[in-house]
C-alpha cells in the first residue's frame, strides 16, 4: 500500500528536545500530528510506530527520529494516494490553521512543516480530517491508542 500517514501524538510536558540540525527546541506539551509519506509504502509508518513502541532510534537519521523516545502514540491515520506530493499538500494547508515547529520533517517540501501543534487534541484531529477531505484523501486505515 502507497500512501501519506498521520501520526497524532502527544507530549505530557514541555520539553527542550535536540532535533539534529535543526539544534535544541522546545516543544510544549499538548498534540502533535506529523505528517510523512509512505509512497514506497506502509513500512515507513510501521518504523515509525516500532521505534516509539521501542522508546526511541538508535542512530536517528530523521527529525521525528529525535522525538518519539519523548510522545506518546495517540492515534494514526493512513491515506491511499499514489500522487506525489500529497504529504506537501497536506503541510502546507494545516501550516495555515494549526501552529508548527518551523523546518520539522520539510527539507525536501515547500511547506514550512511537518509537524504540526494544539494544545486540543479534538482541534488538532478535526483539523487533520477536515485536510484530508478538502485533498480527496479517503482515511483507509486509523487507529487509536490507549
Amino acid at each position: 500500500m502507497k500512501g501519506i500517514y498521520i501520526l497524532i501524538l502527544k507530549l505530557s510536558s514541555e520539553k527542550n528536545i535536540g532535533v539534529g540540525k535543526l539544534g535544541r527546541i522546545l516543544f510544549q506539551s499538548g498534540y502533535y500530528a506529523y505528517i510523512g509519506s509512505a509512497l514506497s509504502g506502509i513500512h515507513r509508518l510501521d518504523r515509525h510506530l516500532n521505534n516509539i513502541e521501542k522508546g526511541g532510534v538508535q542512530n536517528p537519521h530523521w527529525h521525528i527520529d529525535y522525538i518519539v523516545p519523548h510522545l506518546k502514540v495517540v492515534e494514526w491515520v493512513f491515506a491511499l494516494t499514489v500522487k506525489p506530493g500529497k504529504e506537501e499538500e497536506m503541510a502546507n494547508k494545516l501550516s495555515g490553521n494549526l501552529s508548527y515547529i518551523p523546518g520539522f520533517g520539510s527539507s525536501d517540501s515547500s511547506a514550512p512543516s511537518h509537524l504540526f501543534f494544539a494544545r486540543n487534541l479534538l482541534k488538532l484531529k478535526e483539523e487533520v480530517n477536515e485536510t484530508c477531505r478538502v485533498l480527496g484523501l479517503n482515511q483507509i486505515y486509523a487507529r487509536e491508542f490507549g
